[in-house]
């Protein structure tokens, strides 16, 4: 297609679309909004534009053919995650310098394309098939064991901050064989350093290496932790490059060429997979025990069957399908909260998504969290009601906390056999209420946070429930009223 073309084009989508496209200064103010939180920017944009909009080029730079547009359902869902030609991943933070150390930390799987994402996928996955996920059992059991085992009746423990840490231990030891704590906790604070760098405001509207800056701060961090994750391959080169651990498993892995992962794919690789593994289930374990203790009837219902079924030992593989509630509660868990609340793809051909023409380097966002919160799809989309998947069958790419299509999450099954396995563990073990007067709100890096933490009050299993209705925003996420009777 010829430029001028395009330009006529997006044009007349433009033109069609008048009532649904952003302009001026609403584009600037809409960003920073959004950077700071996008969960209401998101929301708000739904409620007042529908099912997509735009936000033509021109708002940054003139006569820009070019369009921002968030697109939001299953149907423009289904469209950007299964066009995957069309509709190139670009991963969640700033690309940074050719050659950088930056460039290289945030270059995994999630940012590749094309062919190279295909032979890397196939690289990675035997890593994650589910025999070698059932393998990783044994470990995320007796790690939780220990956690749990560390806990003291009465006592006031930050979820949150317990989550992660073993949520941290986990990777580290599944993933990677790296059992030094001190090293895990070590690489895992240069992680969410960066992570948190990445996401600050400076970083994203402030995009240059000067004496001062948030991004030359954010390109030294990830000096430092391209130099961490080097020593962590070397180690693992030298100890037991013959281990059943992801990072071993890509150190030996060759393609149908012989091909094996460069130094560099290697430590991209490391980082985004360290990154997602603990970040993710973190939160996912952190909100799910929550919204248990806000509902003390599912609550209870579930410790009947996990108690039913388990009688105090963690699960085995074979033992999942034979805990129903266990997996609604998740499943349930990961709609109302999802750990990632949007994606973002770059357009690598001119196309149409719904009223508009998209030319080339276009730039697309779409929501799992306005996705699952669709009323038309999820009555009282608010509402933690795991019952609603005993007869709800949504339309495909209504469901998507691991995202769709060809480049589904693969490490989909490990997250769904860790959470399965820690919470029946804990929920066996204790009972978990809010402690009084904590302010529950939420933060957003790569995942929807707790801001504050998550304080909880270590109670033995079988005292007589007490719910403690928090304060804060996440009244706005979650309805909370009546949750002491909900089932």
């Amino acid at each position: 297609m010829r430029d001028s073309d395009a330009l006529e084009q997006a044009a007349t989508g433009e033109r069609r679309s008048t009532e649904n496209t952003v302009r001026g200064l609403k584009v600037w103010t809409t960003a920073a909004r959004f950077v700071r939180d996008p969960i209401p920017v998101l929301r708000s944009l739904h409620e007042e534009h529908g099912s997509i909009v735009a936000f033509p080029n021109d708002g940054f730079r003139q006569s820009d053919p070019r369009l921002y547009v968030m697109a939001f359902g299953p149907q423009y869902n289904e469209q950007i995650l299964t066009n995957i030609e069309v509709f190139r991943s670009r991963g969640f933070v700033p690309q940074g310098p050719l050659g950088s150390s930056h460039q290289i930390v945030r270059f995994g799987l999630i940012s590749m394309n094309g062919e190279q994402h295909r032979l890397q996928r196939g690289l990675m996955m035997p890593a994650f098939h589910r025999r070698a996920v059932d393998g990783y059992r044994d470990a995320i059991a007796e790690l939780t064991d220990q956690m749990v085992g560390s806990w003291k009746i009465g006592e006031t423990r930050d979820i949150s901050r317990d989550m992660r840490t073993l949520a941290l231990d986990i990777a580290s030891t599944v993933l990677f064989g790296y059992e030094r704590h001190e090293s895990n906790h070590h690489l895992g604070e240069m992680i969410e350093k960066w992570m948190c760098t990445c996401f600050s405001p400076g970083v994203w509207f402030f995009q240059w290496d000067l004496p001062g800056a948030p991004y030359r701060r954010l390109l030294r961090v990830a000096e430092q932790l391209e130099q961490e994750i080097r020593q962590m391959i070397d180690r693992r080169r030298r100890e037991a490059a013959d281990g059943d651990d992801v990072l071993s498993v890509l150190i030996r892995a060759r393609d149908e060429n012989n091909r094996a992962m460069t130094e560099e794919e290697l430590i991209g690789e490391v980082s985004v997979l360290f990154t997602a593994a603990h970040e993710t289930n973190t939160v996912a374990l952190t909100w799910t025990l929550f919204l248990l203790s806000q509902h003390p009837k599912i609550l209870a219902d579930l410790v009947d069957e996990l108690e039913g079924e388990l009688r105090g030992e963690p699960p085995r593989v074979d033992q999942f399908d034979r805990l129903p509630l266990l997996e609604r509660v998740i499943k349930e868990s990961l709609r109302i909260l999802p750990p990632v609340a949007w994606g973002t793809r770059a357009v690598d051909q001119p196309t149409q998504l719904g009223p508009y023409f998209l030319p080339k380097g276009s730039r697309v966002l779409y929501s799992q969290y306005v996705t699952h919160h669709l009323p038309e799809i999820y009555p009282s989309p608010r509402k933690f009601n795991p019952d609603r998947w005993l007869t709800l069958t949504p339309p495909p790419y209504a469901y998507i906390p691991f995202g769709g299509g060809p480049r589904l999450c693969i490490g989909y099954s490990f997250s769904m056999t860790l959470l399965r396995i820690t919470l029946a563990i804990v929920l066996q073990r204790f009972q978990l209420s809010l402690a009084p007067e904590a302010r529950i709100d939420r933060k957003y890096q790569v995942t929807i946070a707790p801001k504050y933490g998550m304080p909880m009050i270590v109670r033995p299993k079988g005292e007589v429930f007490r719910r403690v209705v928090p304060r804060g925003a996440i009244h706005d996420t979650v309805d909370l009223t009546d949750s002491s009777n909900s089932s």
